[in-house]
């Protein structure tokens, strides 16, 4: 009886995770409106049980936009239509859980470029709205890193 109850459970727990990502991937929110015509900014994952609400609002606000001449340079190379940017963020419940957060870039339906760290050491243990700082920094990279493979004569998708 053990069995099945833990078995139930175990399967209860899968459809959860599965709908909550869908429900977590509907909705887009345009971004950077002020260079060219925007970004779509799409938001997934979890962050230790709370609200997908939550962690979109705490990714809003730690989005960064291109800034400097060069990023403004490589962004208007795939600024029409609209590019759109996947914002993906991961900590597990739990106190000090390490947790990740990714972007990737998209422009026509193609993979522009991408970022990946670690959450920080505050992150893993705060609310959602910590990873601001860890989120603008990895935007930063994203941009600087596409700025610099566009100054080298790279490609602009790989």
């Amino acid at each position: 009886m053990r069995r099945v109850w833990q078995g139930s459970l175990y399967i209860a727990c899968i459809f959860f995770l599965m709908v909550s990502t869908a429900w977590a991937d509907n909705g887009t929110e345009g971004i950077c409106m002020t260079v060219q015509q925007g970004i779509r900014l799409h938001v997934d994952g979890m962050y230790g049980g709370y609200p997908h609400s939550v962690l979109r609002s705490a990714v809003l606000q730690g989005v960064a936009c291109p800034s400097n001449a060069a990023e403004l340079h490589a962004f208007s190379l795939i600024a029409d239509p609209s590019p759109h940017l996947r914002v993906s963020v991961t900590r597990p419940m739990g106190q000090g859980q390490q947790g990740s957060i990714s972007a990737r870039l998209f422009s026509r339906g193609q993979f522009v470029i991408g970022e990946r760290m670690s959450l920080s050491p505050l992150a893993r243990s705060q609310s959602p709205f910590s990873v601001t700082s860890d989120i603008n920094l990895m935007m930063a990279r994203l941009w600087s890193d596409l700025a610099e493979r566009i100054s080298h004569g790279g490609p602009v998708m790989p």
